[in-house]
Protein backbone atom coordinates (compact mmCIF):
# COMPACT_ATOMS: atom_id res chain seq x y z
CA UNK A 1 0.00 0.00 0.00
CA UNK A 2 2.77 2.52 0.76
CA UNK A 3 4.63 1.67 -2.71
CA UNK A 4 1.12 1.96 -4.49
CA UNK A 5 0.78 5.44 -2.61
CA UNK A 6 4.66 6.36 -3.44
CA UNK A 7 4.36 5.66 -6.64
CA UNK A 8 1.00 7.66 -7.62
CA UNK A 9 2.64 10.58 -5.68
CA UNK A 10 5.53 10.64 -8.12
CA UNK A 11 3.22 9.96 -11.26
CA UNK A 12 1.51 13.17 -10.05
CA UNK A 13 4.70 14.86 -9.66
CA UNK A 14 5.78 14.06 -12.87
CA UNK A 15 2.32 15.11 -14.52
CA UNK A 16 2.59 18.35 -12.74
CA UNK A 17 6.31 18.80 -13.65
CA UNK A 18 4.99 18.02 -17.14
CA UNK A 19 1.86 21.02 -16.89
CA UNK A 20 4.42 23.29 -15.70
CA UNK A 21 6.39 22.55 -18.63
CA UNK A 22 3.78 22.73 -20.85
CA UNK A 23 2.31 26.12 -19.79
CA UNK A 24 5.52 28.30 -19.75
CA UNK A 25 6.36 26.89 -23.09
CA UNK A 26 3.13 28.17 -24.82
CA UNK A 27 2.97 31.53 -22.55
CA UNK A 28 6.92 31.84 -23.42
CA UNK A 29 5.94 31.71 -27.04
CA UNK A 30 3.00 33.82 -26.78
CA UNK A 31 4.52 36.56 -24.89
CA UNK A 32 7.68 36.37 -26.97
CA UNK A 33 6.11 36.13 -30.58
CA UNK A 34 3.43 38.71 -29.69
CA UNK A 35 5.67 41.39 -28.93
CA UNK A 36 8.76 40.02 -31.82
CA UNK A 37 5.61 41.37 -33.89
CA UNK A 38 4.11 43.70 -31.47
CA UNK A 39 7.51 46.28 -32.18
CA UNK A 40 6.68 46.59 -35.71
CA UNK A 41 2.90 47.36 -34.44
CA UNK A 42 4.27 50.46 -32.41
CA UNK A 43 6.87 51.37 -34.62
CA UNK A 44 4.34 51.99 -37.52
CA UNK A 45 1.76 52.98 -35.11
CA UNK A 46 4.11 55.77 -34.17
CA UNK A 47 5.04 56.80 -37.45
CA UNK A 48 1.11 57.15 -38.83
CA UNK A 49 -0.06 59.40 -35.41
CA UNK A 50 3.13 61.77 -36.75
CA UNK A 51 2.22 61.28 -40.33
CA UNK A 52 -1.62 62.26 -39.27
CA UNK A 53 -0.37 64.92 -36.66
CA UNK A 54 2.28 66.75 -39.88
CA UNK A 55 -1.12 66.46 -41.91
CA UNK A 56 -3.29 68.27 -39.53
CA UNK A 57 -0.82 71.10 -38.35
CA UNK A 58 -0.49 72.06 -42.15
CA UNK A 59 -4.12 72.08 -42.02
CA UNK A 60 -4.76 74.31 -39.22
CA UNK A 61 -7.03 71.50 -37.35
CA UNK A 62 -5.31 69.28 -34.56
CA UNK A 63 -7.16 66.94 -32.84
CA UNK A 64 -5.94 64.94 -30.18
CA UNK A 65 -8.27 62.10 -30.86
CA UNK A 66 -7.01 61.28 -34.47
CA UNK A 67 -3.52 60.90 -33.38
CA UNK A 68 -3.65 59.07 -29.83
CA UNK A 69 -6.16 56.95 -31.12
CA UNK A 70 -3.37 55.15 -32.88
CA UNK A 71 -2.92 53.51 -29.44
CA UNK A 72 -6.38 52.52 -28.99
CA UNK A 73 -6.09 50.17 -31.79
CA UNK A 74 -3.61 47.53 -30.15
CA UNK A 75 -6.31 45.67 -29.09
CA UNK A 76 -7.78 44.77 -32.73
CA UNK A 77 -3.38 44.19 -33.50
CA UNK A 78 -4.15 41.36 -30.57
CA UNK A 79 -7.41 39.61 -31.82
CA UNK A 80 -5.34 38.89 -34.89
CA UNK A 81 -2.62 37.85 -33.23
CA UNK A 82 -5.00 35.63 -31.54
CA UNK A 83 -6.65 34.31 -34.13
CA UNK A 84 -2.76 33.54 -35.98
CA UNK A 85 -0.91 32.06 -33.18
CA UNK A 86 -2.98 29.66 -31.74
CA UNK A 87 -3.26 27.99 -35.52
CA UNK A 88 0.81 27.71 -35.87
CA UNK A 89 0.85 26.07 -32.03
CA UNK A 90 -1.92 23.71 -31.05
CA UNK A 91 -0.87 20.72 -32.91
CA UNK A 92 2.42 20.93 -31.78
CA UNK A 93 1.74 21.67 -28.66
CA UNK A 94 -0.11 18.57 -28.28
CA UNK A 95 2.53 16.14 -30.43
CA UNK A 96 5.03 17.57 -28.47
CA UNK A 97 3.01 15.81 -25.47
CA UNK A 98 1.55 18.89 -23.80
CA UNK A 99 -1.94 18.30 -23.05
CA UNK A 100 -5.14 20.71 -23.90
CA UNK A 101 -5.21 21.94 -20.22
CA UNK A 102 -1.66 22.86 -20.57
CA UNK A 103 -2.11 24.43 -23.50
CA UNK A 104 -5.03 26.63 -22.53
CA UNK A 105 -3.56 27.64 -19.04
CA UNK A 106 -0.40 28.75 -21.11
CA UNK A 107 -2.91 30.67 -23.66
CA UNK A 108 -4.12 32.71 -21.13
CA UNK A 109 -1.26 33.98 -19.17
CA UNK A 110 0.28 34.58 -22.65
CA UNK A 111 -2.61 36.84 -23.25
CA UNK A 112 -2.83 38.41 -19.97
CA UNK A 113 0.72 39.14 -20.07
CA UNK A 114 0.82 40.50 -23.59
CA UNK A 115 -2.59 42.47 -22.94
CA UNK A 116 -1.47 44.11 -19.69
CA UNK A 117 2.08 45.08 -21.31
CA UNK A 118 -0.23 46.22 -24.46
CA UNK A 119 -1.82 48.11 -22.09
CA UNK A 120 0.85 49.57 -20.45
CA UNK A 121 2.64 50.75 -24.27
CA UNK A 122 -1.18 52.47 -25.30
CA UNK A 123 -0.92 54.20 -21.39
CA UNK A 124 2.71 55.80 -22.80
CA UNK A 125 1.55 56.70 -25.85
CA UNK A 126 -1.76 58.17 -25.00
CA UNK A 127 0.14 60.00 -22.43
CA UNK A 128 3.11 61.00 -24.79
CA UNK A 129 0.36 62.60 -27.35
CA UNK A 130 -1.36 64.70 -24.19
CA UNK A 131 1.82 65.75 -23.31
CA UNK A 132 2.86 67.11 -26.76
CA UNK A 133 -0.50 68.42 -27.17
CA UNK A 134 -0.70 70.10 -23.75
CA UNK A 135 2.76 71.82 -24.23
CA UNK A 136 1.92 72.93 -27.94
CA UNK A 137 -1.23 74.91 -26.21
CA UNK A 138 -3.59 72.39 -28.48
CA UNK A 139 -7.00 70.85 -26.68
CA UNK A 140 -6.24 67.96 -24.97
CA UNK A 141 -9.87 66.86 -24.44
CA UNK A 142 -10.62 63.57 -26.54
CA UNK A 143 -13.71 64.32 -28.74
CA UNK A 144 -14.89 60.48 -28.19
CA UNK A 145 -16.95 59.46 -24.65
CA UNK A 146 -14.77 57.13 -22.94
CA UNK A 147 -14.02 55.55 -19.15
CA UNK A 148 -11.14 58.00 -18.63
CA UNK A 149 -10.70 61.98 -19.29
CA UNK A 150 -7.47 62.00 -20.96
CA UNK A 151 -3.82 60.56 -21.24
CA UNK A 152 -2.51 61.94 -18.36
CA UNK A 153 -4.66 59.54 -16.08
CA UNK A 154 -2.24 56.90 -16.44
CA UNK A 155 -2.77 54.70 -14.25
CA UNK A 156 -6.59 54.35 -15.22
CA UNK A 157 -5.96 53.98 -18.91
CA UNK A 158 -3.24 51.23 -18.18
CA UNK A 159 -6.17 49.17 -16.50
CA UNK A 160 -8.77 50.22 -19.39
CA UNK A 161 -6.98 49.36 -22.34
CA UNK A 162 -4.78 46.25 -20.94
CA UNK A 163 -8.39 44.89 -19.77
CA UNK A 164 -9.23 45.86 -23.48
CA UNK A 165 -6.30 44.45 -25.13
CA UNK A 166 -6.64 41.21 -23.13
CA UNK A 167 -10.00 40.60 -24.05
CA UNK A 168 -9.66 41.10 -27.47
CA UNK A 169 -6.59 38.73 -27.27
CA UNK A 170 -8.81 35.92 -25.81
CA UNK A 171 -11.88 36.28 -28.56
CA UNK A 172 -9.13 36.38 -31.17
CA UNK A 173 -8.27 32.86 -30.08
CA UNK A 174 -12.03 31.61 -29.61
CA UNK A 175 -12.17 32.48 -32.86
CA UNK A 176 -9.09 30.32 -34.36
CA UNK A 177 -9.96 27.49 -32.13
CA UNK A 178 -13.61 27.27 -33.11
CA UNK A 179 -12.65 27.19 -36.73
CA UNK A 180 -9.68 24.97 -36.31
CA UNK A 181 -11.55 22.27 -33.92
CA UNK A 182 -15.41 22.97 -35.24
CA UNK A 183 -15.20 24.06 -39.13
CA UNK A 184 -16.96 26.95 -40.74
CA UNK A 185 -20.69 27.15 -39.83
CA UNK A 186 -20.09 26.42 -36.31
CA UNK A 187 -16.83 28.39 -36.11
CA UNK A 188 -19.13 31.53 -37.54
CA UNK A 189 -21.46 30.90 -34.17
CA UNK A 190 -18.15 30.72 -31.76
CA UNK A 191 -17.35 34.06 -33.68
CA UNK A 192 -20.60 35.54 -32.28
CA UNK A 193 -20.29 34.03 -28.96
CA UNK A 194 -16.73 35.45 -28.67
CA UNK A 195 -18.31 38.95 -29.04
CA UNK A 196 -19.84 38.62 -25.84
CA UNK A 197 -17.18 39.22 -23.36
CA UNK A 198 -15.75 41.80 -25.75
CA UNK A 199 -19.16 43.40 -25.78
CA UNK A 200 -19.28 43.23 -21.46
CA UNK A 201 -15.98 44.85 -21.91
CA UNK A 202 -16.42 48.03 -24.09
CA UNK A 203 -20.12 48.50 -22.41
CA UNK A 204 -17.92 48.66 -18.89
CA UNK A 205 -15.06 50.56 -20.31
CA UNK A 206 -16.35 52.87 -22.82
CA UNK A 207 -13.89 53.17 -25.45
CA UNK A 208 -14.27 55.90 -27.71
CA UNK A 209 -14.82 53.63 -30.56
CA UNK A 210 -18.21 52.08 -30.16
CA UNK A 211 -18.11 51.21 -26.41
CA UNK A 212 -19.19 54.32 -24.78
CA UNK A 213 -22.08 54.68 -27.24
CA UNK A 214 -23.63 50.79 -26.58
CA UNK A 215 -22.68 52.50 -22.62
CA UNK A 216 -25.56 54.92 -22.97
CA UNK A 217 -27.93 52.53 -25.10
CA UNK A 218 -28.24 50.36 -22.00
CA UNK A 219 -27.85 52.96 -19.56
CA UNK A 220 -24.42 52.22 -18.17
CA UNK A 221 -22.69 55.33 -19.52
CA UNK A 222 -22.49 56.84 -15.61
CA UNK A 223 -21.51 53.51 -14.21
CA UNK A 224 -18.67 54.67 -11.30
CA UNK A 225 -14.87 53.58 -12.41
CA UNK A 226 -14.03 51.11 -10.07
CA UNK A 227 -17.87 49.05 -10.86
CA UNK A 228 -16.48 49.94 -14.70
CA UNK A 229 -13.13 47.91 -14.60
CA UNK A 230 -14.76 45.22 -12.35
CA UNK A 231 -17.34 44.77 -15.04
CA UNK A 232 -14.12 44.71 -18.02
CA UNK A 233 -12.68 42.04 -15.81
CA UNK A 234 -15.58 39.92 -16.00
CA UNK A 235 -15.39 40.59 -19.33
CA UNK A 236 -11.83 38.78 -19.35
CA UNK A 237 -13.10 35.97 -17.26
CA UNK A 238 -16.18 35.41 -19.54
CA UNK A 239 -13.60 34.99 -22.56
CA UNK A 240 -10.89 32.70 -20.39
CA UNK A 241 -14.07 30.13 -19.92
CA UNK A 242 -14.38 30.53 -23.46
CA UNK A 243 -12.12 29.49 -24.55
CA UNK A 244 -11.36 26.55 -22.00
CA UNK A 245 -14.96 24.91 -23.02
CA UNK A 246 -13.99 25.32 -26.89
CA UNK A 247 -10.40 23.69 -27.00
CA UNK A 248 -11.47 21.10 -24.48
CA UNK A 249 -14.11 19.69 -27.59
CA UNK A 250 -11.43 20.19 -30.15
CA UNK A 251 -10.14 17.42 -31.88
CA UNK A 252 -6.45 17.92 -32.22
CA UNK A 253 -4.67 17.75 -35.85
CA UNK A 254 -2.38 19.51 -38.36
CA UNK A 255 -3.56 22.77 -39.85
CA UNK A 256 -3.72 23.24 -43.61
CA UNK A 257 -4.12 26.86 -44.04
CA UNK A 258 -5.83 26.38 -47.54
CA UNK A 259 -8.53 24.28 -46.23
CA UNK A 260 -8.51 26.03 -42.69
CA UNK A 261 -12.38 27.23 -43.35
CA UNK A 262 -13.61 24.87 -45.29
CA UNK A 263 -14.37 21.75 -42.72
Amino acid sequence: MTATTHRTAERRALESAAHRRGVKAVARYFIGGTWYVGVWFWAIALAVGALILWIMHRNDDVSIEAVGGVAGSAKFFLFVMGIILPLMTIAVHVASGGTRRSYTHGLCIGAVVSGLTFGVASALVKWGAWSLFRDAGWATEPELGQLYGDGSQVGLVILVEGIFCVVYYLAGMVVAAGFYGFGFLRGVLLVLASLVPVVVAEVFLRSGFFGDALARVVGLDGTPVGLAVLGGAVGVALAALLLRVVLRGVAIRPVEFAASASG
